[in-house]
């Protein structure tokens, strides 16, 4: 069984990470499972579908379920990047950045729109805007 992330593919910002991680998984460590496809309900039952529209799910190796900031680093772990995000586990720093994280995951559509300039997806084109040259 592989680590299975259920993601927002039409929130830019979250499709953009999702295709990082890709990019850094040629041993399909990670399987990545859309919000909105309703097929998947019955594979994961213990997966609650209106909660994947709030906060970030995963479900591990053991088939169990792992949520906020828990899955980006379980994610980015299994495929040899967790020194980039695993210091948001510290004991001092956790209880902030999963404050925060919620706050993103609350506003995620609207932060995506004005980090990346696009308010959803257009199909699987969710890359970051070329940088301006002054």
């Amino acid at each position: 069984m592989t680590f299975t992330l259920f993601i927002d593919d039409r929130c830019p910002l979250c499709s953009h990470e999702v295709s990082l991680l890709r990019q850094r998984d040629p041993l399909g460590r990670l399987r990545f499972v859309s919000i909105y496809d309703d097929q998947w309900h019955s594979e994961f039952p213990q997966v609650d579908p209106a909660r994947c529209l709030q906060v970030l799910h995963a479900v591990n190796e053991r088939g169990q379920v792992v949520t906020g900031l828990d899955v980006t680093v379980g994610a980015w772990q299994r495929v040899g990047r967790g020194h980039l995000v695993g210091w948001l586990r510290w004991p001092l720093i956790r209880p902030l950045a999963d404050w925060g994280y919620l706050r993103f995951a609350r506003h995620r559509h609207r932060v995506s729109a004005w980090l990346m300039g696009a308010p959803r997806c257009n199909g699987d084109q969710c890359s970051l805007p070329p940088k301006s040259r002054p």
